[in-house]
């Protein structure tokens, strides 16, 4: 069985522009990506989906494939489901040939590489049906949040919820950002990253740092730096 990744990096960014070009450690956004990829003996094609010139370059010097994702797949409010099946459709890919789609954003640079080699491979391994997310213990639980109703607010879940012990209420999780594998024959059928069954593997505070703004970029530095700190 093989796998293909795509690494989604469009130009615009309201919140961080040309983040994907952005450093950590010398190294930008995209590349770090590509070479988390490249590092994968299941992932055999490697290709990136890009509105910029710059990303396109990077990537093409690095050995990637480069499709250039029309404008208007590139938009803020763009699904990034879109721009996958983009991507597949330009490259002429035979479903039949590929068993497995990983997706890996250049926005989740802390990644643990052996952990998304060894979930692949299991994933693999069990059949390759459904999903599996990387996943993160929320910061805090939405039971004891609210939502804004005009000048009021009311309960996210409900009222009981908002006293109740943490340890009463489900265990949530958020989706890290840096690790979706799935089903390609079932991704091209259904159009959705999320097909049940969805399994789930829980990564490192660090690996979930997803950057949307000047502060994550800052955050993701410094902890790189921490992390690189104690390798010396």
């Amino acid at each position: 069985m093989s796998c293909i990744a795509i690494i989604p990096a469009r130009a615009g960014s309201k919140g961080l522009p040309g983040k994907n070009t952005a450093l950590i450690e010398g190294k930008s956004l995209v590349q770090l990506a590509i070479e988390s990829a490249l590092s994968i003996p299941e992932i055999t094609r490697v290709v990136v989906t890009s509105d910029d010139v710059s990303v396109q370059k990077i990537a093409s010097d690095l050995g990637a494939e480069v499709v250039v994702r029309p404008a208007g797949l590139a938009q803020d409010n763009s699904p990034i489901e879109s721009a996958i099946l983009h991507a597949l459709a330009e490259l002429n890919l035979d479903p039949t040939s590929t068993d497995v789609l990983t997706v890996i954003q250049p926005t989740s640079p802390l990644r643990d590489k052996q952990l998304l080699a060894t979930s692949i491979s299991n994933f693999i391994k069990n059949g390759s049906q459904g999903s599996l997310f990387g996943v993160v213990e929320v910061e805090h639980h939405p039971a004891k949040m609210l939502v804004v109703n005009g000048e009021f607010v009311v309960p996210f879940t409900k009222v009981e919820d908002l006293s109740a012990p943490r340890q009463q209420l489900d265990r949530v999780v958020r989706q890290s950002g840096s690790i979706y594998i799935t089903n390609l024959q079932q991704f091209l059928s259904l159009g959705t990253l999320f097909i049940n069954p969805v399994g789930w593997v829980a990564v490192s505070g660090a690996e979930a740092i997803d950057i949307d703004t000047a502060q994550d970029l800052a955050l993701a530095q410094e902890t790189a730096r921490e992390l690189a700190n104690k390798l010396v």
